[in-house]
């Protein structure tokens, strides 16, 4: 039996399509003296999590520095960001952790549930990166799909915060970002959710770049809502427009939501963080801007 179970209660999971924003929004949640997080040591040695011992180090009662994923340059990052732990969504922890028909990464992973051995599994680990962190509740992160219904078979009293912004920016950033142009430029990276109809479809516009990005967004937002609802899931949904126009008041909603306790660290973060409005639609021709309406407008018989 897992003595840390307790470590487990009502753990919470950042979720919403790349580019959202979701990364640094956690990240000030993730910055409370309570949450635990899969590192991104994880991210290079998958096998090893009692490297999250390290943070001990690094975040204690004497000190607190926490790595963080670069925002831009309008913000520097610690001077010990690349040693320090920070939160990662640690794809590669993940593929180690679930069986091996399952591509954590890839997979919408709709209608799937955990094993109970896999169950057990992940459970344990998680535990062990909130004992070894010396925190008291787990925290995690993963983009693209939302996944609810698998994570939920293995964290039931989950609570979920989904991080969205408008299709149009999300687009604009994804092209914007040279990985995309391997990932889902030109094929649809995520599997597993998308009917005849949709297929279909997807041949009509296979070859326009933007609709293709917007035809993935759109369908990673529609099936995030669609499975919280049918698995009663406790979701909360926060848009990135609503956080940069009011960053206080948007992490605010999500602590009270979390049931997490104010937080000295995150309020110092906030004051030391310029938070970016960017409109990257400008980014976007009139062509581009008809083929993601076109998407938007389109849906299956």
């Amino acid at each position: 039996m897992n003595s840390n179970e307790h470590l487990l209660d009502q753990p919470i999971i950042f979720i919403g399509p790349g580019r959202s924003g979701s990364t640094i929004i956690s990240e000030f949640v993730f910055a409370h003296e309570d949450l635990a997080w899969p590192s991104n040591h994880l991210e290079h040695f998958p096998r090893n999590v009692w490297l999250n011992y390290l943070r001990r180090l690094f975040d204690n009662d004497y000190w607190r520095v926490l790595g963080e994923k670069s925002q831009g340059k309008g913000n520097r990052s610690p001077l010990l960001n690349f040693p320090a732990p920070r939160p990662a969504e640690a794809y590669p922890f993940w593929e180690n952790m679930t069986r091996r028909e399952i591509n954590f990464s890839r997979d919408f992973l709709l209608n799937v549930t955990a094993t109970p051995e896999e169950k057990r599994r992940i459970r344990h680990a998680a535990s062990r990166i909130v004992a070894y962190q010396k925190r008291k509740r787990f925290s995690m992160k993963t983009t693209g799909p939302g996944r609810i219904e698998y994570l939920k078979s293995i964290f039931p009293e989950a609570i979920f915060v989904n991080v969205v912004r408008e299709v149009g920016p999300t687009v604009a950033s994804l092209l914007n970002i040279p990985f995309w142009e391997d990932l889902g430029k030109h094929r649809l990276w995520w599997t597993g959710a998308y009917s005849a109809d949709d297929l279909s479809f997807f041949e009509t516009i296979k070859h326009d770049p933007t609709a293709v990005t917007a035809f993935q967004v759109q369908k990673i937002i529609a099936t995030t809502v669609k499975e919280a609802n049918q698995t009663g899931a406790r979701m909360l949904t926060v848009k990135y427009e609503d956080f940069a126009e009011s960053p206080n008041s948007v992490i605010g909603e999500i602590l009270d939501f979390c049931q997490l306790s104010n937080s000295k660290t995150i309020q110092k973060k906030l004051a030391a963080t310029k938070v970016r409005q960017m409109n990257q639609t400008d980014t976007l021709c009139n062509q581009q801007r008809r083929a993601i309406s076109s998407v938007l407008e389109w849906s299956p018989n």
